[in-house]
């Protein structure tokens, strides 16, 4: 069965799947949506397979070539993001950058991938730093036992049980020291089952270390890499290996040698010699920043102040002594992007500076709903609108354009109903208790998950034009997706050439 992409109108407009009268709209579809193509017709039309339905498309509007896709997946709490290369076959390159804490990032990519039917092998996982909200949502996914990673990339911390869990300092007590490079370090330091312990990163990553189905796990920092050009990449995506994308690595710049990197302990605040875990495991998460023509895109990890401050002055040269300001202009010509997944779920522990120093037209900011920390902080967000380029940056977060129901919520309805009945009729006793603790049990479960979790922000660009686009609330006439359409000239860099709705 022949394959291909849907294209981009000339002016502009939505494209449409039709039914077989070629008249009557079915749905709206985006730019690089894949295409089974089942006939050709004289009349310029083509007979698609959509699902379980057979839909028409213009040829006109179909394409070979599909765009680079991100899908900033809504995750609950957490990060999720999908790279999809442009290149197809066995030149197709697909990674997960974070998967967020619960089982949705396994869900999208069982949906989407034909529910692992067969065996499926992705390009990459890469684990921005050992929290929870990052990393445990890779856990069903590495469980699977029809799923394959050709690399596990992760930023040197590994956790551990004991008094030091992130390992051990120098005598000064300012760099961790015990930072684990290569696959062998990593086999070597979680084969002892008292080092893992019950905490569930040693867990995770001793799952693909004995699963025999993902290959190395090795570090990935601007010492640990591909280098090129002064700079280091993620494996296979330098400028001279030939692909749609480049990724550069920005973070985290270890101290000390290839052989033997340090990275230093972050405090509370910027400056502070205490050692703070959570703001260090933050701190040295793993920023990429991925180009694909004019676009650049930047993943900000969870960058806090103290780390900022650092790879504000690393990439500008500026002293410790010299006010941050004074590292915007050189830091930019590093850190600068067009689209950042903001840092830390829209937390508001970051600086000025860096917003500035990135200077983005759009920010994904990945957030979710029951935790405590109130993401994404108003002032974050005014901040993120000011400093932001132009008059009327984009601000897009997952938790607030949730837009699909879950999945299954009749047949919890229908259980309850079931339960309700089974309360009331049984007499007092055992049974009658059980059935409802299971009540409310299930009581808890629909409130909790009131809101499905599949909605996705996704980016779509040859690197000339860009589309990011969301799924509407409630269709809009036949349309279901907000798309956000741009295009980059040479004068006014990317331009919003249309948007669709108000």
């Amino acid at each position: 069965m022949p394959t291909g992409f849907v294209g981009r109108r000339a002016d502009g407009e939505k494209i449409y799947l039709v039914e077989a009268n070629k008249t009557t709209k079915v749905r709206d579809v985006r730019w690089g949506d894949f295409l089974n193509i089942l006939d050709q017709t004289p009349d310029g039309w083509s007979k698609i397979k959509w699902g379980a339905e057979n839909r028409f498309i213009r040829t006109e509007h179909i394409v070979a070539k599909r765009p680079v896709e991100l899908i900033f997946l809504d995750v609950g709490q957490g990060d999720g993001c999908i790279y999809v290369s442009a290149e197809t076959g066995a030149d197709e390159r697909i990674m997960i950058v974070d998967a967020g804490v619960a089982d949705n990032m396994y869900r999208f990519l069982n949906w989407r991938f034909g529910k692992f039917r067969n065996d499926f092998r992705f390009h990459a996982a890469i684990v921005t730093h050992p929290d929870q909200d990052h990393y445990k949502g890779f856990q069903p996914v590495f469980n699977h036992r029809k799923v394959g990673f050709d690399r596990v990339y992760h930023n040197g911390i590994a956790e551990r049980t004991g008094s030091q869990p992130l390992g051990p300092s120098d005598a000064t007590g300012r760099l961790l020291t015990d930072i684990i490079v290569t696959d062998n370090a990593m086999r070597t330091l979680y084969a002892d089952p008292a080092v893992r312990g019950r905490k569930l990163y040693p867990k995770l990553m001793h799952t693909a270390l004995t699963s025999q189905r993902v290959g190395a796990i090795e570090m990935l920092s601007t010492k640990h890499g591909k280098k090129q050009g002064g700079k280091t990449w993620v494996p296979e995506f330098a400028p001279t290996d030939g692909r749609s994308t480049t990724i550069e690595v920005l973070g985290p710049v270890p101290e000390g040698t290839v052989a033997k990197p340090r990275l230093r302990w972050f405090g509370k605040t910027i400056g502070s010699t205490g050692k703070d875990d959570g703001k260090t495991k933050n701190g040295h998460s793993v920023i990429l920043r991925m180009t694909v023509g004019n676009l650049r895109v930047l993943f900000g990890g969870d960058l806090n102040r103290p780390a900022e401050d650092y790879l504000l002055r690393h990439y500008s040269g500026i002293a410790a002594g010299q006010p941050l300001s004074k590292a915007v202009a050189a830091a930019s010509a590093r850190l600068g992007a067009d689209v950042m997944k903001c840092c830390h779920h829209g937390a508001s522990d970051v600086t000025d500076e860096f917003i500035e120093a990135v200077h983005p037209f759009a920010y994904v900011v990945s957030s979710g709903d029951e935790e405590s920390h109130a993401h994404p902080r108003p002032d974050l967000l005014g901040r993120l609108g000011k400093l932001g380029r132009g008059n009327a940056p984009l601000i897009l977060c997952t938790e607030i354009l949730r837009s699909t129901r879950e999945k299954g919520r009749e047949e919890d309805f229908k259980k309850l109903a079931d339960l309700d009945e089974t309360v009331d009729t049984l007499p007092a006793g055992p049974e009658k208790t059980a059935a409802k603790k299971a009540r409310k049990a299930l009581q808890d479960h629909i409130r909790r998950r009131n809101v499905g979790v599949y909605g996705a922000i996704t980016v779509r660009s040859y690197g000339e034009d860009m589309e990011i686009s969301f799924r509407l609330e409630a269709p809009r006439g036949k349309q279901l997706w907000q798309v956000y359409a741009l295009h980059h000239d040479a004068v006014h860099g990317w331009v919003l050439a249309g948007e669709d709705g108000h």
